[in-house]
């Protein structure tokens, strides 16, 4: 049997133990859920905080956890599974002077910027605080409606000030963690005031910003190490070549667990094997990693992909570079998206059944099969085609090839917590 695929498409043909800290819920390894029968292990992004019981009974025995909610929103998920993991949200070096930003404190929304105990309310109080660029002024980042201040990493009232709120707004809202965002150079990069430093000289980044970031993220980690909780930062999908390799987390230093936001929307297959390989390296070093994808049009190094393809796409990358530290989530558009009013995402790619993985790998180059790469499981295999070129595989047998049909009309548990997806097998 002859197979052929696309550049860089992956196909899926047809078995826990925790690292913890003292205080924080356990992060469970992704191995295999062998009691639910599933070889993939969903955290999910913001969540309803109107969720049914129904739906909330779902989150809590199909998710691992999930970020930014209200404290009574959690206690509702945590009766169906103490070992929730239940993410504070907070940005990781700016702080948002929108007058009006949403953010959980003590517990509840809060969408009044200026009010006292906000973010802002405490930092618009300190001049020296904010980043100055060549001009003495606050570094900006983002449009007028958009506004993020820049903070002076090196500061060391503002990082002292951040650790302590992030840790009391943890303890009130019943925390494990914080998910740190807005945290790596990509992520500022080309919209600021300030050029000289994230735009027009990659030295200059280089040499006086990242040293900064890494004693920061290092002081971070440290004091919440301490403390008790997960210090989970977005370090985006590592495509940036020139800045990630010299931040703290390319190895997987300073940090208990990362979000991989965008994670399989690499420009070319360069890019995503170097991700997928530094991906495996940080697991081997004991950090838990989260794949955050978004699929739709012109989304990844596939563009001609649908929805469904896709999906199976971004599945495939996860399940080729879980070392047994990885997580995984999707989002689409409209009702397949996330926010305030999101629903209980469910897609059939979710359900499948490869069993645990064979072995795990360190370098791409200990999964080459012929001019493919292939990670074997218990019940199955995933292949990998790395060129931009079509390759025949010869699978020396008979194989169902799993595929999301992308006939399921709604992709999400219903207010009684039952959903109705599936995914279809051919020859």
């Amino acid at each position: 049997m002859l197979f052929s695929r696309r550049t860089f498409v992956f196909t899926i043909l047809l078995s826990l133990f925790f690292a913890r800290l003292d205080a924080a819920r356990p992060l469970p390894e992704s191995v295999y859920d062998e009691a639910k029968g599933r070889s993939i292990y969903i955290f999910s992004d913001q969540l309803n905080n109107s969720l049914s019981e129904g739906e909330a009974r779902f989150a809590a025995t199909h998710y691992v956890g999930c970020q930014k909610m209200t404290r009574a929103s959690i206690d509702r998920i945590r009766k169906y599974n103490e070992n929730f993991i239940h993410m504070h949200y907070k940005l990781g070096v700016t702080v948002d002077s929108m007058a009006t930003y949403w953010m959980v404190l003590k517990g509840e929304w809060v969408h009044d910027n200026y009010q006292e105990g906000t973010n802002w309310s405490t930092v618009r109080q300190h001049d020296d605080w904010p980043l100055k660029n060549s001009a003495g002024e606050m570094v900006v980042h983002g449009s007028p409606e958009y506004r993020r201040v820049v903070m002076d990493l090196a500061n060391p009232e503002f990082r002292e000030w951040w650790v302590n709120s992030c840790i009391q707004e943890m303890t009130d809202n019943d925390c494990d963690g914080v998910f740190a965002d807005t945290y790596t150079v990509p992520a500022i990069w080309g919209n600021t005031n300030y050029p000289q430093m994230f735009n027009n000289d990659v030295n200059t980044t280089l040499s006086q910003w990242i040293p900064k970031l890494n004693d920061y993220g290092a002081y971070v980690y440290s004091r919440l190490d301490s403390a008790g909780f997960y210090f989970y930062p977005n370090i985006d999908n590592l495509q940036t070549g020139w800045a990630d390799p010299a931040t703290h987390y390319w190895t997987g230093d300073s940090i208990h667990a990362a979000m991989l936001e965008s994670w399989g929307n690499w420009q070319n297959s360069t890019d995503a094997q170097k991700a997928m390989s530094q991906v495996a390296v940080i697991q081997h070093n004991g950090k838990f990693m989260h794949a955050e994808c978004y699929f739709g049009e012109g989304r990844g190094p596939n563009h001609d992909l649908n929805d469904a393809q896709s999906r199976m796409w971004l599945a495939g990358t996860y399940l080729f570079c879980n070392q047994g530290r990885m997580y995984l989530s999707m989002y689409g558009s409209t009702d397949k998206g996330l926010g305030m009013g999101a629903k209980d995402l469910w897609f059939p790619v979710y359900e499948i059944d490869l069993g645990p993985f064979k072995s795990t790998w360190s370098n791409l180059s200990q999964v080459l099969w012929g001019n493919v790469f292939r990670r074997d499981y218990e019940k199955g295999f995933v292949v990998l085609n790395p060129s931009s070129n079509q390759r025949g595989v010869d699978l020396e047998g008979t194989y169902w090839l799993a595929e999301d049909s992308g006939t399921t009309q709604e992709y999400w548990a219903d207010e009684n917590g039952n959903e109705n997806v599936s995914l279809a097998f051919s020859l």
